[in-house]
């Protein structure tokens, strides 16, 4: 029994120190990532509001309004594209 639990003890402490090498190879790359990716959808979402005019055009062209918008990334399509206040 106390074998087993030196293994579980082992393999426990293998996973930590994963675990932290893991969250600190995360925050030295954090700096690489812009500050807009970290804006809450809210603010990225006034923000979208500010950058066209009304009534867009839903027709008119995919260079334009939310459609542009979500060529920018997966994270402002998701924005863009869910929000009815932008068509």
């Amino acid at each position: 029994l106390d074998r087993n639990i030196e293994k579980i003890e082992t393999a426990l402490a293998a996973a930590k120190k994963e675990r932290d090498e893991t969250i600190a190879f995360r925050d030295a790359h954090l700096a690489l990532f812009p500050p807009i990716h970290q804006l809450p959808a809210e603010v990225l979402l006034e923000i979208f509001h500010l950058t066209f005019e009304k009534p867009y055009n839903v027709f008119a062209s995919s260079r334009s309004g939310p459609w542009l918008l979500g060529k920018v990334c997966r994270g402002w399509r998701q924005v863009a594209w869910s929000c009815p206040s932008l068509w």
